[in-house]
């Protein structure tokens, strides 16, 4: 990840305060992964990305059978969403510990 580059112009104790909130926020990849296989059908992987919307869509129609197919589609594509979510939430952390 791009860590390393983000924490290049912070200080020792910004650079501590920046990964203790990344451990904090960062998903699993495989995780994710288990979520999407096992429990994709009901938005699962979705309300651990913090996509509430997704996921209660998923809910509502999981009797169709339709997000179940989705899912197993979603299978191919949830790493690189987990690696987009943590990316984010990163720059998001970077962000407020530089302006404190």
């Amino acid at each position: 990840m791009e860590e390393w580059l983000l924490m290049k112009e912070m200080n020792d104790t910004q650079k501590i305060l920046f990964q203790s909130e990344l451990l904090k926020v960062q998903k699993d990849r495989n995780v994710a992964f288990l979520l999407t296989f096992f429990f994709g059908g009901f938005g699962a992987h979705h309300f651990y990305l913090s996509k509430i919307g997704l996921g209660i869509l998923y809910l509502s129609f999981c009797w169709t059978l339709i997000p179940f197919i989705i899912a197993f589609i979603e299978l191919f594509f949830i790493m690189k969403r987990v690696d987009n979510y943590n990316s984010q939430k990163a720059h998001e952390i970077a962000a407020k510990v530089r302006i404190s």
